[in-house]
């Protein structure tokens, strides 16, 4: 990954969900804590990827004017959005519409393809959930394997907006 901001939000979260894993696994799946680390872990993971995707986008205007920067980050890095593929996709039409083709060809010609796609819906749909009041019926072990494939996501992301 070539943005050093959005590779150090993601090895922070890994970290996060290691030690998360371990407390887990000390306390027992059924200790009363563990759901608690569950939500949490939904938060933290789908913040990151949010974080990732706005970033990557957004440090795109390195070397542009100061009007420019203010807006890139008024409109992307400060914008409250979920990291949802449809917002991901509409971020990226805005720049450039082949960035968009790119990102989404990169996507569909993965090997599970329809397996990145799922996790990244399930864990917008966790997020959300929870946001609104509910009980997310994922496990800590969903989570964390919602975001690893959701990284895999953000460096298909990453690939397309820096190599352009």
């Amino acid at each position: 990954m070539r943005n050093d901001d959005a590779l150090g939000a993601i090895t922070a979260c890994r970290e996060e969900l290691q030690r998360i894993y371990h407390t887990i696994e000390g306390l027992g799946h059924l200790s009363p804590i563990v759901p608690f680390l569950t939500n949490y872990s939904i938060v933290k993971t789908c913040g990151t990827i949010e974080f990732c995707f706005k970033t990557i986008i957004a440090d795109i205007h390195s070397g542009q004017s100061t009007q420019v920067i203010t807006y890139v980050d008024n409109t992307i890095r400060n914008s409250s959005m979920n990291p949802s593929r449809d917002n991901i996709c509409k971020t990226l039409k805005k720049f450039d519409v082949n960035w968009n083709r790119e990102f989404k060809e990169k996507l569909n010609e993965h090997e599970h393809s329809q397996r990145l796609k799922s996790s990244i819906d399930s864990l917008n749909s966790a997020r959300n959930a929870f946001a609104h009041g509910e009980n997310p019926s994922s496990s800590f072990e969903n989570i964390r394997s919602y975001f690893n494939d959701t990284v895999i996501i953000m460096e298909m992301l990453d690939e397309v907006v820096c190599s352009n």
